[in-house]
């Protein structure tokens, strides 16, 4: 059962309300947000939902996280997020510089 609720609230994802005011850099989801030569050049950053509402960590730049972050309203304002732990592999992760130097979430001490 928890894991049907799981996968319906990660199957509404994330939706904008409208796009970004022309003040904000829009939100940094371009194939550039994942690019890294080192493990240092990355970081977590909860998604939609975080760990602590049924939701999952994703890896971006370290450097585009601030952008993220200041976008999440927009991004998952329709989002309906779980009141539970979510047991989702990614909230005991780390993140790593990964195949064809893209930051990606991966398991404690697996480093590529």
């Amino acid at each position: 059962m928890r894991r049907a609720l799981l996968a319906a609230l990660l199957a509404i994802g994330c939706s904008s309300k409208a796009p970004p005011p022309a003040s904000e850099p829009p939100a940094p989801l371009t194939e550039l947000a994942d690019s890294c030569t080192t493990a240092d050049d990355c970081d977590l950053v909860d998604a939609c939902c975080g760990c602590s509402a049924g939701g999952k960590k994703m890896a971006i730049r370290k450097d585009a996280v601030a952008g993220f972050l200041r976008t999440r309203e927009q991004r998952c304002g329709d989002t309906m997020c779980a009141q539970v732990i979510s047991t989702d592999p990614s909230c005991d992760a780390e993140a790593i510089c990964g195949t064809r130097n893209h930051c990606r979430v991966a398991p404690h001490m697996q480093h590529q």
